[in-house]
């Protein structure tokens, strides 16, 4: 007789060599464990650990438990080579797990396909896991999780270097303090205690937040391991292997949004003990010893390698056409905005893209009224846009991951490129050939032109701001073949040539003494270097490069992103 709501499927045979049960319980728990009975009231199989937890629970104790050796041939309507593959519903419990749908990056079941994705176009696991696993998707995954370890790594190591900070500045301030002290009577002990209560108040806080952080980042770190280890695991089947890999692209988006956050939290007050002016002339004064001045932050910016030294492995190529576009793409500027993240500006298709470079995808296009050139983030989730037709700069919002368009800037014709430091944007202009640094409210502060009457630039495109010391700007002059370097009163520092860069456009800084330039005509992106003037070309026309135009790096996973003319896809080479 047969259980209700079962049917007895006839490709299996009870105790086939390649048939495993696994337990159900655990699988909702998202463990497997090789099922060691069955319980006929659950009607559900279950493990040794759960079949003596069965035994001691009231509700249960009197359940009809099967042992191994009398396990039923009736199974739910998944076969059971099926169970072994992948796992149990969340959702449905007693339902397996046999279809991802893209569209909603979800994996389901049959009752999840018919209740909530009949409109999706949904994958059957068992027919595209074999090639998703041999496929470039998945092999970038450990690259990707290794990223994270790597940012996560130096996260920590900045925590460390902060708890000497911290201790450090503390015992400099209170010695300060003690000293200052000894110079005056006994009466102000209260005083004093108050005070060295404060420091301690406040070294404790941030002892307390970077302790919370740095846990934080190893228990991250210790998911990622734990999830490197399933996906290289050899041990477990495609279709789970394929399972596993959707579900760790998943918790990496979510790892990478936390650890987006994280950078903000690397941080500790800054304070110091300050005399009290009447204290010194009065030992009655109201203010007692001083005060504590907690103003300013340690900051550990994120450590970039020497690009000189680096090897560059090509990763796969994000395709950047949207559906709405008309024509073939041309990425004229990018912008890094966080970990991963980019903004585009697609001069080909007039519009703007977000792009997620861990995903691979554009997640979010907003239409513009013309071509637009150039792209620089702004503080506050902003960014600003050239439109050279319309003699305007476009602010945008990129807030919570979607663009939207904000106030308008007008400027003089022709404006190209565009880039912000300490709240000022420098932009060029390749008629009347020149770099105007205003206010971000377009109000023009002053303008490099001339130097000693003769004329700076040929035709300035991309400006960038080097947070040297002192800080300086670079420009490409395109019809020079050159990038200058200025400080930022104006004044021509330095050229860099090379005969390897061919009309030069994108420049960005990617670390201290460091720039990358895109050579259009060259094909190549050069590595410029302060300390010694040269220039070099790290990647070129053998990496599948062709009219590169813009370029940017993300320090958080040392990627180098490269967008060309008239080309539906960005370039991404990795640090090896």
């Amino acid at each position: 007789m047969e259980v209700p709501g079962k049917k007895r499927d006839p490709g299996l045979d009870k105790g086939s060599a390649d048939t495993t049960v696994y337990c159900q319980p655990c699988g909702e728990g998202s463990k497997r464990a090789v099922a060691q009975g069955f319980c006929q009231t659950c009607q559900e199989y279950i493990c040794a650990p759960c079949i003596e937890y069965h035994k001691q629970l009231k509700m249960s104790r009197n359940h009809i438990l099967l042992s191994n050796d009398k396990l039923p041939s009736l199974y739910p309507s998944t076969k059971q080579s099926a169970i072994a593959d992948t796992e149990y519903c969340k959702d449905h419990p007693k339902e397996m797990i046999k279809f991802y749908c893209p569209t909603h990056g979800y994996l389901c079941c049959g009752d999840c396909v018919v209740l909530d994705h009949r409109s999706c176009k949904v994958d059957y696991i068992a027919d595209v896991a074999k090639e998703f696993v041999i496929g470039n998707e998945f092999r970038e995954l450990e690259p990707s999780i290794n990223r994270a370890g790597y940012i996560l790594s130096g996260l920590i190591s900045n925590v460390t270097e902060l708890f000497v900070d911290v201790k450090n500045q503390s015992k400099i301030e209170i010695d300060k303090l003690t000293k200052f002290r000894s110079e005056i009577n006994t009466y102000l002990d209260r005083r004093e205690k108050e005070l060295l209560d404060n420091i301690k108040k406040v070294m404790a806080e941030d002892e307390n937040a970077l302790t919370a952080l740095k846990s934080d980042c190893e228990l991250i770190k210790t998911r990622l391991e734990a999830m490197r280890t399933e996906v290289t695991s050899g041990d477990v089947s495609v279709n789970q292997r394929y399972v596993t890999a959707r579900r760790g692209r998943k918790e990496l988006r979510e790892i990478y949004d936390n650890m987006e956050k994280m950078p903000g939290r690397v941080n500790a007050r800054r304070y110091q003990f300050i005399k009290d002016a009447d204290t010194e002339r009065l030992l009655g004064s109201k203010m007692g010893l001083g005060t504590l001045d907690v103003a300013g932050e340690f900051r550990k910016n994120i450590p970039v390698p020497d690009l000189s030294t680096v090897t560059w492995k090509n990763g796969a190529d994000i395709h950047v056409r949207a559906p709405q576009d008309q024509d073939t793409c041309f990425i004229s500027g990018i912008a890094l905005l966080s970990h991963g993240l980019f903004l585009l500006t697609d001069h080909g298709n007039s519009c703007a893209k977000l792009v997620d470079a861990i995903t691979r995808a554009v997640t979010s296009r907003l239409e513009l009224p013309v071509q637009p050139y150039d792209v620089c983030a702004l503080p506050g989730d902003q960014a600003a846009v050239t439109l050279p037709d319309k003699s305007m700069i476009q602010l945008l919002s990129t807030k919570e991951g979607q663009l939207s368009r904000g106030k308008e800037i007008k400027v003089s014709s022709w404006c190209r490129g565009i880039a912000y430091y300490n709240n000022r944007l420098y932009v060029s202009y390749v008629f009347t050939p020149r770099i105007e640094v205003m206010k971000l409210d377009g109000h023009i502060l002053c303008t490099f032109q001339t130097v000693d009457g003769r004329q700076t630039f040929q035709r300035p495109i991309y400006p960038t701001v080097s947070a040297s010391t002192p800080p300086t700007l670079y420009v490409s002059d395109y019809t020079a073949h050159t990038v200058l370097q200025l400080s930022l009163d104006g004044k021509v520092l330095r050229e860099y040539s090379d005969k390897k860069l061919k009309h030069p456009a994108s420049v960005v800084t990617v670390g201290p003494g460091q720039l990358l330039v895109c050579g259009y005509d060259g094909h190549n992106v050069m590595l410029l270097t302060e300390r010694d003037g040269k220039m070099e070309e790290i990647l070129g026309r053998k990496d599948g490069l062709t009219y590169s135009y813009s370029v940017s790096f993300c320090p958080h996973t040392n990627t180098v992103v490269v967008g060309m003319s008239r080309n539906d896809s960005l370039k991404v080479f990795n640090a090896n």
